[in-house]
């Protein structure tokens, strides 16, 4: 406080302290010691908050090799979301990550990326893609 600077410390508050030197070093150990502890926190809230989304998910199978659609949705200026798609593809799973997550990659050359498979639909329907001639997984046949 400007009150300290120019009248002193009050007698309880500069046994505190002997010089600045010992000032910076508590100061520095009790910044060290609330960063820990939000960490801890921090990690604990993400670990709880992964469970109850784990808890939600919809078990689904997917296998190396089945074409799929990503969910990404865009939003375009005065377009309904209704009328927006919101799903791209169609991409290939090329490696399963245990448990949720798969890499998918659009064509051989391109790049592949992770997607959870909250955000992957299966292509229902037999159409030729970039070469491909997709298999029918269309119950109704």
């Amino acid at each position: 406080m400007p009150l300290d600077i120019l009248m002193g410390l009050p007698p309880e508050e500069s046994l505190l302290h002997d010089s600045p030197h010992e000032y910076l070093q508590n100061l520095q150990q009790s910044m060290l010691q609330a960063y820990s502890i939000a960490r801890r926190k921090l990690r604990a809230c993400a670990q709880r908050r992964k469970k109850y989304y784990d808890v939600k998910v919809k078990p689904q199978q997917f296998v190396v090799g089945e074409w799929v659609y990503y969910h990404y949705p865009r939003r375009f200026r005065s377009k309904s979301s209704k009328w927006q798609n919101a799903y791209t593809g169609p991409f290939l799973i090329v490696r399963i990550i245990e448990p949720s997550n798969c890499v998918l990659q659009r064509s051989q050359k391109a790049k592949g990326f992770v997607a959870h498979f909250d955000k992957l639909k299966n292509v229902m329907e037999i159409r030729l893609i970039r070469g491909y001639l997709l298999p029918n997984n269309n119950p109704c046949q």
